[in-house]
């Protein structure tokens, strides 16, 4: 029994940061290698509380973009394990990394612990940051969180990146953790925890529940068939509490699935092979597509006026973001296509709105050619979303001052 404790609070729990106290020396639950320089999950300069029913969970906010929610792993997981993911999301979106209930700084409440009040808890969060989907990157217990979410919010869920979670069964999962046995095998970690819980008297009581619902969950075919949004699911192929095959029928079961299996690693990949698992993830998310845009944006590498409006103008509509559009157009502006000619803002904005149902924030967006001659740019590019499929598209933007005058926009599609 003591094997099999450790081999979990090493691998399932692997974890996680703490409080500092002026020169108090931080650390990772049995894990002296995650040296970040910010306090993740002890930040009060972006810390906040949502309420959610009989509990407030506490989360920090970093960046700007598109919304992203960082879930961690239970029991001994928190906020800081996610350091190095965090820190990379954040240079493309607005990271909102959640401290679970029971865990570092949000409460445990009293209601009864499932995971449909985990997603309930994500869904209080995101509806004080943001109105926009938001992509979902959860590990273990935070990935059955995203599941649920996905399940039972889809209209809260863009996209997610789940690792360490799959099919599941009652009594697959059997965890009996005490206190006593976790202090001895890092004392130092769970002091710091216990300053952090506004409750520390509940932390084995935190431990019995998280263990509880862990070992009650049945999650299979009918279930995972409800998650609609795109899904990148991820494990190590020496997970000991996962096998491969659980993990491939997860990736089966939901409808729009991708399967990636990280060499070498256990349970906690994302902290054993980090380059691998941040390959696949930012492949999955066009990371480097956005990364292209950023460059521009952030250091303004561009010829003209009119390519900095131009690129001003592609990371709004990549960004699907109407009011940013709509800064590039005057109310003398005109848009003409094969069907119509548009005029003004307001018949602009409705334009862009219909056009983005087609090509919904995060379709693939493919540029095949750009030209600039004077005042005038031409663009050709291809697209593909669940929607639509849109091998050619050319768009000539004619350009006064600052502004966009005249547009013309044609497609082909399936």
């Amino acid at each position: 029994m003591k094997n099999i404790l450790y081999i979990f609070v090493l691998l399932f729990l692997q974890s996680s940061y703490s409080q500092q106290n002026g020169s108090e020396t931080m650390k990772s639950f049995m894990n002296s290698t995650l040296k970040p320089s910010i306090p993740y999950g002890n930040n009060p300069s972006v810390g906040h509380y949502a309420t959610s029913d009989d509990a407030k969970i506490y989360y920090e906010v970093y960046g700007k973009g598109k919304p992203l929610v960082v879930l961690h792993g239970g029991i001994a997981g928190s906020t800081y394990e996610m350091a190095q993911l965090i820190e990379n999301f954040s240079k493309n979106y607005q990271v909102i990394a959640v401290s679970t209930r029971g865990h570092g700084k949000s409460e445990l409440g009293s209601k009864p612990h499932t995971y449909e009040q985990k997603a309930k808890d994500v869904v209080a969060v995101l509806n004080k940051v943001t109105k926009e989907k938001a992509v979902i990157f959860g590990f273990s217990d935070g990935g059955y969180t995203g599941y649920y979410l996905a399940s039972l919010f889809p209209e809260k869920v863009e996209k997610m990146i789940i690792i360490g979670a799959a099919e599941t069964h009652p009594g697959d999962y059997k965890i009996n953790l005490k206190v006593s046995d976790m202090m001895k095998l890092d004392k130092v970690y769970w002091e710091q925890q216990l300053k952090l819980m506004p409750e520390p008297n509940r932390l084995q009581e935190m431990f019995d529940k998280v263990s509880n619902a862990t070992s009650e969950m049945l999650i299979s075919d009918d279930f995972f068939a409800t998650i609609k949004c795109p899904v990148l699911v991820m494990a190590g192929n020496h997970d000991q509490f996962l096998t491969t095959q659980r993990v491939v029928n997860a990736s089966k079961m939901i409808p729009n699935a991708e399967l990636a299996i990280i060499p070498n690693t256990t349970h906690a990949s994302f902290l054993e092979n980090f380059s691998a698992v941040w390959s696949l993830t930012s492949s999955f998310l066009k990371i480097s597509e956005i990364n292209e845009l950023q460059i521009n944006k952030k250091t303004n590498i561009m010829n003209t006026k009119v390519e900095q409006i131009l690129m001003h103008h592609l990371i709004a509509f990549g960004d699907n973001n109407l009011d940013e559009i709509l800064k590039d157009y005057t109310e003398q502006s005109i848009i003409m296509t094969p069907n119509r000619t548009i005029k003004g803002l307001t018949e602009i904005r409705k334009f862009f709105k219909d056009f983005f149902e087609a090509i919904p924030s995060g379709s693939h967006f493919e540029m095949k050619q750009k030209s600039i001659e004077g005042k005038v740019a031409y663009i050709a590019w291809a697209s593909k979303s669940n929607i639509a499929d849109i091998p050619m598209g050319t768009d000539t933007f004619v350009f006064d001052g600052d502004k966009i005058q005249y547009h013309t926009v044609a497609d082909f599609r399936f």
